[in-house]
């Protein structure tokens, strides 16, 4: 983030965005290694919240389960208070944040790529092509579905690969035995893989098979962040673009102090969305992740979110 007192708003955001990510890590390891009498409905938690699996289930079943009402309370919100999800909630953002904030790009470099480009126009087809093909009977949100694809990467890219590694580390230290003076590394290195092996670790390691186009897609989309901010979510993402139509008019919008902004574009550097903060009546709220970069990095702090009804003066 630019240089700056970072505000309250965003450290909020940033410990639910952590909070988010954590329960999703927390939830793929009990349906992973729990048997399903014992993990109850709590594993679908994330996927009764997505209205984008509501929608397409039944535009191609005509049927709805009723877990998947809890995903009405996500786009009721987002029309009311704007793409907030996105930006507070969704797991999968919060690691596309991650990469994000990895970038070593220098400011110049971030104005040049994270204003608003016409290619984010692009998930807005991609979920016109899910939705179609939910009416023809393909299951298209299955692919490209946040949680969807977050899941099956973890299952059969991140999952495996942690196994097979930790134990692999585990491995040669209990076989060279290393010392530190009188005292055995193994003594201490074996009860924490004792503990991983019973509370983490799978009890036999997975390996899918045919997992490589997956695994490149995940890494592309993961390693992408690094040249501009939230590749997925920006130009991709079906969830994101379906919440972008419904909180196209939000109650909670964005207000400049006109007089006082020198158009410095700091607001850019960290914007998330490419939701143009910068631009004199030109915010878009559909891009708007409500991160509070933009108010936080404000070096006047001329940029504040208020409730604004439509129709009447900000």
């Amino acid at each position: 983030m630019a240089h700056g007192k970072v505000t309250w708003q965003v450290w909020i955001r940033r410990f639910c965005q952590s909070g988010s990510l954590l329960l999703f890590l927390y939830i793929f390891l009990q349906a992973e290694y729990r048997p399903v009498n014992e993990t109850g409905h709590f594993v679908k938690l994330f996927f009764q919240l997505d209205p984008l699996i509501l929608i397409s289930s039944w535009l191609s079943s005509h049927q709805v389960l009723s877990g998947l009402l809890f995903s009405l309370f996500t786009l009721g919100a987002t029309v009311l208070i704007g793409r907030w999800f996105c930006g507070w909630i969704c797991p999968f953002g919060a690691l596309h944040n991650l990469f994000t904030s990895l970038r070593n790009q220098k400011a110049k470099a971030k104005l040049a790529v994270d204003g608003y480009s016409k290619g984010q126009k692009a998930k807005y087809y991609i979920l016109v092509a899910i939705l179609v093909g939910a009416v023809l009977g393909i299951n298209l949100a299955g692919w490209l579905d946040p949680f969807s694809f977050f899941y099956r990467s973890m299952a059969v890219v991140v999952n495996p690969a942690v196994n097979d590694g930790v134990g692999s580390f585990f491995g040669l230290i209990y076989q060279a035995d290393p010392g530190i003076g009188t005292h055995k590394v193994a003594t201490i290195s074996e009860p924490i893989y004792d503990f991983l092996r019973h509370h983490v670790l799978a009890t036999t390691q997975p390996y899918f098979y045919g997992g490589v186009l997956i695994a490149l897609l995940f890494l592309a989309v993961v390693f992408l962040n690094l040249y501009r901010a939230r590749f997925w979510c920006r130009y991709i993402c079906p969830l994101g673009a379906l919440l972008a139509v419904a909180g196209k008019n939000p109650l909670v919008q964005i207000k400049r102090n006109e007089e006082a902004c020198n158009n410095c574009r700091v607001c850019v550097i960290d914007c998330q969305g490419g939701a143009d903060p910068d631009v004199k009546d030109g915010w878009k709220p559909s891009e708007c992740f409500y991160c509070w970069n933009c108010q936080s990095s404000c070096p006047h702090k001329v940029i504040s979110f208020v409730f604004h009804v439509p129709g009447g003066q900000k």
